[in-house]
């Protein structure tokens, strides 16, 4: 049972501790704090990724969850003669969602407080130009809550190119389970992992396979996991937001299955075995299978890395990514039950080992439900029940050959 309470408290925690990319050593610090309370073994990588385990009836094929723990915030890229600063973005985000966002701005002396604002001439009664500014972030200015209207009065407060800059998080608990605020990506989403390993913990179940925990700190710029995947890990799930369009009904509850995004497709067999999972719950775990058009997350990161992992995402229903987003507790809690049955499922392919022999490979295709499409063609069932055989021969013969060598050894003994 996912505790509310507890994935509120740790929410809301997650959401006061600043982490831009780059700027993430508190927050690692805070989930490796709960992961070890809970009585999790884990590792931290140079950089500060997070790989906990854990322990399966089984050590193979293992299995990872991983999660991002930075989020989007902007650095000191000049300081202004008259005293503000240009900022430079931390991951892709729209200057137009920066206009009137507090923020605390992290230098060498101690943090200040600031505002990002528009460059325009302001005004109250009929003023066109605040209303015809562009939206770049050539045209976005940082004001620091001081005193300052210089160069030299900003570089006394010990402030520096290369700052960073972290925004206020704004997070608002509603009755109705909803969440308001910024950086909910992917604090949401750290929050139910930490929820469910908690429950986890607690409760009497064991996973089917061993399984990693990864929590990265770089996915808003597009680096991610990197070399958290080691190399026994067959299947990585991303646990991420995802913006869910206002037309769509009653979403607040529901998981998202990605059946691919930006970077392309994830693996149909794992994809599959989530889907499956998910309604064969009790009650049923409420899910979509949506292709995100405008989506990137760690797993399509471990692909590009060349890891040879099977790879599917599962997000909470989220609105207005990178800007005062929102979600609901009750999809991030069936984020957790999602995790729950994929811990305890057996794996997808119990012998994915990373060579493979083509006895053992997977299939896609049903060739009894294929129609029959052309006669110019040959049949594609013909096609895949011949290889089916020639492949049985070859395993038959193999396996023929290597009791012939044993038989041999041992009469030359």
């Amino acid at each position: 049972m996912i505790d509310q309470e507890y994935l509120r408290k740790t929410l809301l925690e997650l959401a006061a501790i600043p982490s831009p990319s780059g700027f993430t050593d508190e927050i690692v610090r805070y989930v490796c704090g709960e992961i070890g309370a809970l009585g999790y073994e884990y590792e931290l990588t140079r950089r500060g990724m997070v790989r906990a385990l854990m322990p399966g009836r089984q050590r193979a094929p293992a299995r990872a969850v991983v999660t991002h723990l930075d989020t989007t915030g902007a650095m000191v890229r000049a300081i202004e003669p008259h005293g503000r600063l240009a900022v430079a973005p931390i991951g892709h985000w729209s200057a137009r969602f920066a206009e009137g966002v507090a923020a605390t701005v992290f230098t060498r002396n101690g943090a200040l407080r600031s505002c990002m604002l528009p460059k325009v001439e302001w005004g109250v009664s009929r003023d066109d130009g605040v209303a015809a500014g562009s939206r770049s972030w050539d045209d976005i200015e940082l004001r620091l809550e001081e005193p300052v209207f210089s160069a030299a009065d900003v570089a006394s407060l010990g402030v520096e190119v290369g700052d960073y800059v972290a925004l206020d998080p704004q997070i608002n608990l509603l009755d109705n389970g909803y969440v308001v605020g910024r950086n909910l990506d992917n604090k949401a989403g750290a929050a139910a992992v930490l929820a469910f390993l908690r429950a986890f913990a607690d409760s009497e179940q064991q996973a089917d396979s061993d399984t990693y925990f990864l929590f990265t700190i770089s996915e808003v710029t597009g680096g991610g996991i990197g070399s958290a995947v080691l190399p026994e890990i067959s299947e990585l799930v991303t646990v991420d937001f995802e913006s869910v369009p206002a037309v769509e009904k009653s979403p607040y509850k529901r998981v998202t299955l990605a059946s691919g995004d930006a970077s392309g497709p994830y693996d149909f067999h794992l994809t599959a075995h989530l889907r499956d999972l998910a309604a064969a719950a009790e009650p049923v775990i409420p899910l979509q299978q949506k292709y995100l058009m405008a989506y990137h997350s760690d797993a399509a990161a471990a692909l590009i890395a060349g890891h040879d992992v099977r790879t599917a995402v599962i997000a909470y229903a989220g609105d207005a990514a990178h800007s005062l987003e929102r979600t609901h507790l009750d999809s991030l809690t069936n984020v957790a039950r999602l995790l729950e049955a994929y811990v305890t499922s057996a794996p997808t392919f119990s012998d994915d080992e990373p060579v493979k022999s083509v006895e053992n490979f997977s299939h896609q295709i049903d060739v009894e439900q294929l129609p029959r499409t052309s006669r110019q063609l040959p049949d594609t069932a013909e096609i895949i029940r011949r290889t089916l055989r020639e492949s049985e021969v070859h395993a038959a013969e193999e396996g023929a050959a290597k009791e012939g060598a044993a038989e041999e050894r041992e009469s030359e003994d």
